[in-house]
């Protein structure tokens, strides 16, 4: 299958590359270095979505990576609950594991990201639905998680009003959206946020 990059951005700075490489103790020669000097960040045949060098510390925290995966680094995820790692050193190996499993064991493992694009693709899953996002009003959420919030879903009103939406059960965030666009910030604030079906 040949990858489609539905969405990129320009390559990543060398300042955020050599940022990335120093905070999570990358590689030089690892594939995601490799593929951020061509794109800082992209999304793959509308599934695959691969991290921004400025996402990645955040992510990699959220996720606890670096306690449970302390040789690899998360890279991105599959827009359906499962997250992409790879080896911190030089490999060719793409784990996919749902994004709750502490266990390296339990990862399917690929040998290119064609491969992994190609699993991914072969199975069902209707992505072109389109879901609102609507506040699980589970949790208070503190400023540093309405900027998140906001920054990620890319939300037009203050945050007074993003705060009053998420206090509100079922409260529409953002309606008539593709959950592989924003899989990955609803996931990372579930307690906040989540999609209606």
């Amino acid at each position: 299958m040949t990858i489609k990059y539905t969405e990129t951005k320009h390559a990543a700075s060398a300042k955020s590359l050599a940022y990335i490489i120093q905070a999570l103790g990358v590689d030089r020669g690892a594939w995601i270095v490799k593929f951020w000097s061509r794109y800082d960040g992209a999304l793959l045949n509308d599934q695959v979505l691969l991290y921004p060098t400025n996402d990645m510390v955040e992510r990699n925290q959220t996720y606890e990576i670096g306690v449970n995966f302390p040789e690899q680094v998360l890279i991105g995820d599959d827009s359906g609950g499962r997250l992409i790692l790879i080896d911190k050193a030089i490999s060719d190996v793409f784990y996919l594991i749902d994004s709750g499993d502490p266990l390296l064991e339990d990862a399917v493992i690929f040998h290119s990201i064609d491969e992994l694009i190609d699993n991914i693709s072969d199975e069902e899953t209707d992505l072109s639905a389109t879901f609102n996002i609507v506040a699980s009003a589970s949790g208070k959420p503190t400023p540093q998680e309405m900027l998140a919030i906001k920054k990620g879903l890319g939300l037009s009103f203050s945050i007074t009003d993003l705060k009053e939406k998420l206090e509100k059960r079922n409260e529409i965030i953002l309606s008539d959206v593709k959950i592989v666009k924003y899989e990955a910030i609803v996931m990372a604030y579930n307690h906040l946020i989540r999609f209606d079906s």
